[in-house]
């Protein structure tokens, strides 16, 4: 009879640890404490954006010269005897053509410096580098086989110098 309580206890105890541990609630739980831990950490940063706020609003109202600062930079309000300099900014800088040029025996020359068709990678990118706003003018010539000619062309679309005019 002892054996059967025991067993019998045992039971319940197992089914109750099993009831717990498969329960969804126990995952719902889990994830209701991230969303708080998560919320609770939204909270502390948003009381603590507006103690920085308050403080703000504080010395606006308590402190004439800060007030007067934050209107001149915002609204752009000066004194009766002030003189306002505006200055526009400059427009974009205008486009320079940079000629890279092929020769019937496949020597190239890049901005007027000779340069080997193997280097021709890094020189783009060099140059691109050195003249940002630059426009690169591609001219091959006829006599240039049809392999040099597309290995030129495929290095020159894979540089920053792409997209090019290619000229013939």
């Amino acid at each position: 009879m002892r054996l059967g309580v025991i067993l019998t206890f045992a039971a319940v105890v197992c089914g109750l640890v099993y009831f717990v541990l498969t329960n969804p609630s126990v995952e719902r739980l889990e994830v209701l404490r991230a969303e708080l831990a998560q919320l609770q950490e939204q909270n502390t940063r948003l009381a603590e954006k507006n103690r920085k706020l308050e403080r703000e609003i504080v010395a606006l109202r308590d402190d004439p010269r800060l007030a007067e600062r934050r209107a001149r930079e915002r609204v752009g309000l000066a004194r009766p005897d002030e003189v306002i300099f505006q200055f526009e900014s400059p427009e974009e800088a205008q486009r320079v053509q940079v000629r890279l040029r092929v020769d019937d025996e496949g020597n190239a020359e890049l901005a007027g410096r000779p340069v080997s068709v193997g280097e021709l990678a890094g020189a783009l990118q060099a140059l691109r580098q050195e003249m940002p706003h630059s426009e690169l003018v591609v001219w091959i010539s006829e006599e240039v086989g049809p392999l040099l000619h597309q290995q030129i062309i495929d290095v020159v679309d894979a540089s920053p110098m792409a997209p090019a005019r290619i000229e013939e």
